[in-house]
């Protein structure tokens, strides 16, 4: 059972400093973990999956073939080309968590046991008028990459969008989701 970071822009180290300084983090600490861990703020850098790990080739492959994914990346960068988005750091941190995370699925499908279940709870979320479907785009990611879509779980009360999206693209809930994944 897992709940990774959200692709919501939080910039975690900042929301646990507290936390991380108990434990014996220091700023420069902070700096470097926010850098390792899954991209899901602006201040991600991209990472060189395959220096990371050279087996998640296969992964990054599912990533490049799903065509949500590449819609939903290209529209961004286009925006981000007009000088359209209120961060130009949103399509690189999109695409990041989305690699990212089709190599921490990739490393769970290696892991677990034959038949063993996976739950992960996840939100959608919405960036410049556009949602993104994290469940579906996850879930397809998990098809290919050796596990089976059991069940989304819809939670019954949707997330908000944030007060920048309503100003301009209207109030829209998202799905809140917990991901039933079965190892085939």
């Amino acid at each position: 059972m897992t709940s990774p970071p959200y692709c919501n822009r939080y910039d975690y180290t900042r929301t646990y400093a507290l936390e991380l300084a108990l434990l014996g983090a220091d700023e420069q600490g902070l700096l470097k973990l926010r850098q390792e861990m899954l991209s899901c703020t602006v201040e991600n850098r991209a990472k060189d999956l395959l220096k990371i790990n050279p087996h998640w080739e296969t992964a990054i492959t599912v990533a490049d073939a799903q065509e949500l994914l590449q819609a939903i990346l290209k529209y961004l960068e286009n925006l981000k080309a007009e000088g359209a988005l209120n961060n130009t750091g949103i399509p690189r941190m999109v695409r990041g968590y989305f690699y990212e995370m089709a190599c921490v699925i990739a490393e769970c499908s290696r892991v677990l046991k034959p038949n063993a279940l996976l739950f992960m709870v996840n939100d959608n979320v919405r960036y410049a008028g556009a949602s993104i479907s994290v469940d579906m785009i996850l879930s397809a990611f998990a098809e290919q990459l050796g596990l089976n879509v059991e069940n989304i779980l819809v939670l019954p009360n949707g997330k908000g969008n944030s007060s920048q999206q309503m100003g301009e693209h209207g109030r829209e809930a998202l799905r809140k989701c917990v991901y039933v994944w079965r190892k085939t």
